[in-house]
């Protein structure tokens, strides 16, 4: 398992579940304001992705030993991990609703596209900080994440 200074590998499954929280939670509601019916159905399809990519995440988290180091600024960390999810992936899940409602069906595909793209860029960092028996599961969703980012160009092309 790689050490970088920056994020423990607990922290990066905390970033990891959390991600895929708030990929659901935007799904969920793109689903519900999209006016094309393939790309409701896709969102849908997406959205039971992320609860599933969640479950793995946190069955990884429990496998993993306790962080080495104590936490620096008490809750600080927490609150820095929330703020990167935030800002790098996707917006808070009480903003999804807000920032579907201005989307075309096209600008909600493009938005879930660059959403899968910078998780599997995540996904990728993620894996070199892992144990070796988490690896697998972190290269499965990797090519979970690539199969959607196949299925949602795939419906982009279709709506063109």
């Amino acid at each position: 398992m790689a050490q970088y200074a920056m994020f423990s590998a607990n922290q990066m499954i905390d970033i990891a579940i959390q991600t895929e929280q708030a990929g659901h939670v935007f799904y969920e509601a793109a689903a519900q304001h999209a006016d094309n019916p393939q790309v409701r159905v896709l969102c849908e399809w997406l959205a039971g992705e992320e609860q599933t990519h969640e479950r793995v995440f946190r069955l990884m988290g429990q496998n993993l030993p306790p962080p080495e180091e104590p936490e620096e600024w008490p809750g600080e960390k927490t609150e820095f991990i929330n703020a990167l999810v935030g800002s790098r992936f996707l917006p808070r899940p009480e903003e999804a609703e807000a920032l579907v409602k201005d989307l075309s069906a096209q600008g909600i595909l493009d938005f879930a596209l660059n959403f899968e793209k910078d998780t599997i860029i995540f996904l990728y960092e993620m894996r070199e900080m892992v144990p070796a028996s988490a690896i697998d599961q972190v290269n499965e969703i990797i090519a979970e994440e690539k199969a959607h980012v196949s299925r949602i160009t795939k419906a982009k092309a279709a709506l063109e």
